[in-house]
Order: structure tokens, then C-alpha cells, then sequence
């Protein structure tokens, strides 16, 4: 089989991601009832920082830093942050 037709079945198997202002509507939604936003603000050249040894322990910049402050509040309190979804 040529390579070029290894590639063509390889696009024609993936799933199609939902595109458009309606799946936007849809992801905004998902993730404005399902996630609070915070801003964070740091010094200059530390979130690129952070952004690095996060990808080095296999994590998002987003995971990272939520379990960092989740290991905080527990040393801090003794107790595990934890949260359930508001309705």
C-alpha cells in the first residue's frame, strides 16, 4: 500500500471535531456550568516556568497548578480541597 493511501485512511478514520459558532456555544456552555475562571497573575517568565515542568511530569499547565494549590490548602488545613458541582 503507498504511503500517500496509508495516509488518506489514517484522515478519513478520525473523527471530525464539531466546528462553528453553535460548537462554540455548546463548549462555552459546557464550561461555564461546569468551571469557575480565575485569573493569575505572576512575574514575568514564570508561568513559561511553570508551563515547562508541568509538560515534564505529563501534565497540562491548567492540572498543575490546581494541584499545586490543592496540596497547599491541605498542608495548610489539614483537610483535602474538595468540591462538588453546584447546581
Amino acid at each position: 500500500m503507498s504511503e500517500d493511501k496509508k495516509i488518506a485512511e489514517q484522515q478519513e478514520k478520525k473523527s471530525t471535531i464539531p466546528r462553528g459558532p453553535a460548537a462554540t456555544a455548546a463548549k462555552n456552555k459546557y464550561r461555564d456550568n461546569n468551571y469557575d475562571r480565575a485569573e493569575l497573575a505572576m512575574p514575568k517568565g514564570m508561568k513559561e516556568a511553570v508551563r515547562e515542568i508541568a509538560k515534564q511530569q505529563g501534565q497540562s499547565f491548567n492540572e498543575y497548578v490546581c494541584v499545586a494549590i490543592k496540596e497547599k490548602a491541605q498542608k495548610d488545613t489539614g483537610e483535602e480541597l474538595a468540591w462538588e458541582k453546584k447546581r
